[in-house]
């Protein structure tokens, strides 16, 4: 048999292996330690265990050792990095994906847009940071506030800031090059004009390897929050006929130039004017590529290992699209505060199906979501025939999808998917940022809510869910059918609610007075303390009212504690104990999820102690450090 080896976690990983395994392939994966539950490594026949998923060495050492003749590095990581390619084919394996060579002049957004402009593509005027001399001079060359800094290497929103103001220039080149260095081992930034509401659309493009080859229409990108995507279709709703032949002819533009070989995205801005301008290219597979494969009917993954056999796939000059998709990015980040990040349990995992619908993910129930790796647990992808239809099995494969443990970011999709403006396609790359307050409210009535939050229906959803004294006769005898039934509210409180809960699979149905119908959710005890309830879409976290011996004594929180907002590791420690601070000033750096977090003094006075060191793991809260006014 085949061999080859993915070097990714995750939802890609499985992913690739799908149809690796589908063309004959024995495949490994690469893992590590921190990853050890991760769901691929059952499925695999063979895991590689590395001390890191950025040990280039290793990785391919274990690669040749395994016997592989293919390695396939999936996204992020080490997806585009020109060395470590060059590393596998030097050991006698075959990299998939473009040569060394196209990684270097397209990956760099710096050399691709030379690239672009030398062969006639519209670009945005820029400069590089270490050839800014006047920062003041920088309107002569048609760049003026508001700027947009951005990392040469990489992608991902990593290494990238709007600044508002010449004065804040310098200090934002200088954080965006720290974390492009440490997001891609590259500190080269550079600043361009920023449009405030453009469209981000992207041409899926296959090169031959000799100057040709095809493009696979757009995708619509724009829906995004600080340059991370959060949901992505195809075919832009926006992209008639004639911007969709400029857009794929420009994008063949670098192709050919190149001599691309294999699949990759070409990235432009869309102005609200119907101009276009270049962006960058991705070298390698993107997240939202099952879109274009449901349109076109094809397997990118496959494509990719074809090419990479030395073969190229004839049907591709035939593909035609056909059908609508759009995918939605289950995270575990909390929308509600600040989008920070979540990592946790799994304790109920529950994804979607029915017609129409596929989920990409990387984990399971009772799995974890560790603080090292990326947010992502899954895509939920919908095809329709047309886009009303698939916004439709979208929002209620959403709706459907359960995730009891780590929060996510699924109540906040769902008001992406229910608003208006999307569904008229009336949205720009600013559109989340300007709607952050109506998309992070509740999806329930507030008077619904409201009833759900009494402590009569949480202590009788928590008789249902872990036993206990029968209040009813009616519990009793469901209790014996493996569910349990109580009545609870009362007159003082709220109209009484009926629960109906199996605590082995958490279904529960509500009925009562007010409610036209009876309500199906999931319940879960997520500890002895808290339950949570996911009803009409919405997820809430509920106190256990019975849990009063296990309660913990909340002292009276000192406003000058600095404690760790989640899991995380603390990158940089700004201020040495004893120093003076103002309120609001940087004291320390951390790092959870890829994404760096500024933690600022809240309050004004003195460094009093500083309770870690960098490069330290927290668990959160944390107590990192104490001020004193």
């Amino acid at each position: 048999m085949k061999k080859l080896v993915i070097a990714n976690r995750g939802e890609i990983a499985r992913r690739i292996l799908r149809s690796a395994r589908e063309r004959g392939y024995q495949v490994a994966v690469i893992s590590t330690t921190e990853d050890a539950d991760a769901l691929v490594r059952s499925e695999a026949d063979t895991v590689l265990e590395v001390s890191s998923f950025l040990d280039a060495e290793a990785i391919v050492n274990a690669a040749r050792k395994w016997g592989a003749e293919l390695l396939h590095p999936g996204y992020g990581f080490l997806s585009e990095n020109a060395e470590f390619a060059r590393q596998v084919e030097s050991n006698r394996m075959r990299f998939v994906g473009p040569t060394p060579e196209s990684m270097e002049r397209l990956g760099n957004k710096e050399s691709a847009k030379k690239i672009a402009e030398a062969n006639g593509v519209p670009t945005l005027a820029s400069v590089r940071f270490d050839e800014i001399d006047d920062i003041d001079g920088m309107a002569d060359k048609g760049i003026e506030p508001p700027y947009l800094v951005k990392a040469a290497g990489g992608g991902g929103g990593r290494g990238m800031r709007i600044v508002e103001t010449a004065e804040g220039l310098p200090a934002a080149l200088e954080r965006a090059a720290q974390e492009a260095e440490a997001g891609f081992g590259d500190r080269t930034v550079f600043v361009e004009r920023f449009l405030t509401e453009p469209r981000h659309i992207e041409i899926q493009v296959v090169g031959d390897g000799k100057g040709g080859g095809v493009t696979l229409g757009e995708r619509e990108c724009s829906m995004q929050r600080r340059y991370q995507k959060v949901i992505e279709e195809a075919p832009s709703p926006v992209v008639d006929d004639g911007l969709r032949k400029k857009m794929s002819a420009a994008a063949m533009k670098l192709v050919a130039a190149t001599n691309y070989h294999g699949a990759g995205t070409v990235e432009f801005l869309l102005d609200t004017d119907g101009r276009f301008y270049f962006l960058e290219v991705n070298t390698r597979l993107q997240v939202e590529h099952p879109v274009t494969e449901a349109v076109y009917d094809v397997d990118l993954v496959a494509v990719q290992l074809a090419l990479a056999e030395g073969e190229w796939p004839k049907r591709l000059d035939a593909l035609e699209p056909g059908r609508w998709a759009i995918e939605a990015r289950v995270l575990a980040e909390d929308p509600r505060s600040e989008f920070l990040p979540t990592p946790g349990p799994l304790i109920r995992y529950r994804e979607p199906g029915g017609l129409g619908i596929r989920v990409d993910s990387g984990v399971a129930e009772g799995g974890t979501v560790p603080a090292q790796f990326d947010s992502m647990i899954a895509k939920v992808i919908a095809v329709g025939e047309t886009r009303a239809e698939a916004i439709e099995r979208l929002g209620a494969a959403l709706a459907s999808f359960v995730v009891h443990g780590a929060v996510t970011n699924l109540p906040f999709l769902q008001a992406v998917v229910r608003h208006p403006e999307f569904r008229d396609a009336s949205f720009s790359t600013a559109w989340i940022g300007a709607h952050l307050d109506e998309l992070n409210r509740s999806l329930l009535p507030p008077e619904l809510e409201t009833r759900l939050g009494t402590p009569g229906f949480r202590e009788q959803l928590s008789f249902a869910l872990k036993g206990g004294a029968s209040l009813t006769r009616a519990a009793a005898r469901f209790r014996s059918l493996g569910n349990a039934i109580a009545r609870v509210g009362s007159s003082r409180e709220h109209a009484a609610l009926e629960v109906v809960a199996c605590p082995e699979t958490g279904v529960v149905a509500l009925s009562g007075p007010g409610l036209a119908e009876p309500l199906e959710g999931v319940a879960t005890a997520l500890d002895p303390t808290a339950m949570a309830l996911t009803v009409q879409g919405e997820t809430l976290r509920l106190e256990d009212p019975r849990s009063f011996s296990h309660r913990r004594v909340k002292l009276a929180p000192s406003d000058g504690e600095v404690r760790a907002p989640m899991a995380c590791k603390v990158l940089e420690i700004k201020v040495e104990e004893g120093a003076s601070v103002e309120e609001g000033e940087l004291l320390i750096v951390v790092e959870s999820m890829k994404m760096q977090l500024e933690v600022h003094a809240p309050i004004a006075g003195t460094v009093k102690s500083i309770a870690v060191e960098e490069g330290q793991a927290l668990d959160g809260p944390d107590l990192m450090a104490v001020l004193i006014p």
